[in-house]
């Protein structure tokens, strides 16, 4: 009896071994060291190849830490050696280092970096850009995005596309995956009077297209090819790419998607911008809590929502006070998301989301402006979603309402796709 009861622990033992081993390879396994990756960063064809075709040229950089401005020393060192003169730089919406929270508030600063103008284009005029660009030889723009028409960084794309004074003007683009990939072109196209700075590019919710490609699709279908484009690739990137087994790393494009996971969870919680709730900006969380002072015992909707994801992901009820933005100080009762299907669906979770929310709290609200209008009108382009949530229409209701557009614009789209 003895032998067979030792005989059994020590079974037991390296099962139990074999079970820690085998689920630690498969971690490993699901995340790829990025010196392993096959895909190469359009920066290093552009410091190799495209940068020197630049020599003795003039130009403006328009750059952040999710492309070569998160090394900024290296920008000066090879465009001195290359002799590139760099005029001036434009600046984005969380300014050149991605660390400010707001917009600054003059349409001109100077660098500390760089000891030269940047220029905010959200500050500046359409009519005052060309007198800006005036001069350059090239235009360098490289910024990752989301993948998103709400997302301000396509909006100085189209500007400054708009806006080239000299049509021999070369706009090289550094392209960069984003996201929202996977989805394709969806959701609808923003009508004429919500167009604003987080929602002028002319596309659909999601793009389905990289910052390259929508760059692309702008000069082809909206300027005749008017632009001199010249878009750098990452090598060996493809459509349906996994970002942790590909290696890629994560560069954060502003100060709230500071990790791959907030990125995953902003494509569907920026929607909660548009109503009264915080959205985990100013947190240590943002884009992964959710809530307000309002939002009582969250636990007792957990298993609603949980249910109704499918398995896609699920809440956990948390507190946060947000430093900044809606709630300032508050102490906020709310909910955590954590995506467990890197490709579910943003658009159901969100509008779910917000019906269930509308359903069980009274002080829910939509956000608005003070003329009236809604915030969330201006997100997503027009009324429906709001209208087709107070109407109490299901997601599928909503979805087969603007499917018809979805599958023009993918087709639209296509001859643009680089990947």
């Amino acid at each position: 009896m003895r032998f067979k009861e030792r005989n059994k622990k020590i079974l037991t033992l390296l099962i139990f071994f074999l079970t820690i081993f085998s689920d630690s390879c498969a971690e490993a396994s699901s995340r790829k060291h990025i010196s392993k990756s096959n895909i190469i960063p359009a920066d290093v064809s552009f410091y190799d190849q495209v940068l020197p075709t630049l020599a003795g040229k003039s130009v403006v950089l328009v750059t952040n830490p999710s492309g070569i401005g998160r090394y900024p020393e290296k920008i000066l060192k090879e465009f001195k050696e290359k002799k590139v003169k760099i005029k001036h730089l434009i600046g984005l919406e969380h300014g050149f280092l991605g660390l400010e929270e707001d917009f600054s508030k003059s349409p001109v600063t100077v660098d500390e970096t760089f000891q030269l103008p940047i220029y905010h284009i959200y500050k500046v005029k359409n009519a005052e850009i060309p007198a800006i660009l005036k001069g350059a030889d090239a235009i360098v723009f490289d910024v990752a995005d989301m993948g998103m028409r709400c997302y301000t960084y396509l909006s100085v794309l189209k500007r400054l596309m708009d806006n080239l004074p000299d049509p021999g003007t070369r706009f090289i683009v550094l392209d960069h995956p984003n996201p929202a990939m996977y989805l394709g072109a969806r959701g609808e196209g923003i009508q004429k009077k919500f167009l604003n700075f987080a929602g002028e590019f002319p596309s659909l919710f999601f793009t389905g297209m990289t910052i390259g490609e929508a760059a692309a699709f702008y000069n082809g279908e909206y300027l005749s090819n008017r632009v001199k484009l010249d878009i750098v690739s990452p090598e060996n990137l493809k459509r349906g790419f996994d970002w942790e087994r590909e290696g890629i790393p994560w560069s954060t494009p502003s100060p709230n998607l500071p990790m791959l996971d907030s990125a995953r969870n902003y494509l569907g919680l920026v929607l909660l911008e548009g109503v009264n709730v915080s959205v985990g900006r100013g947190t240590q969380a943002p884009f992964v809590y959710f809530g307000a002072p309002w939002m009582n015992e969250p636990d007792q909707i957990i298993p609603e929502l949980n249910e109704d994801s499918k398995g896609d992901y699920y809440y956990q009820s948390v507190y946060f006070k947000p430093t900044f933005g809606p709630f300032k100080e508050q102490i906020c009762r709310g909910l955590r998301l954590t995506i467990v299907n890197k490709k579910y669906d943003p658009l159901r979770m969100a509008y779910n989301l917000m019906t269930i929310l509308k359903k069980h709290y009274k002080d829910f609200k939509w956000r608005q402006y003070p003329d009236g209008t809604h915030n969330i009108d201006f997100l997503w382009g027009t009324e429906r979603i709001r209208e087709s949530i107070d109407a109490g229409k299901t997601y599928e209701e909503f979805k087969a309402s603007y499917s018809e557009s979805e599958s023009t614009t993918n087709k639209q789209i296509q001859k643009y796709l680089l990947y």
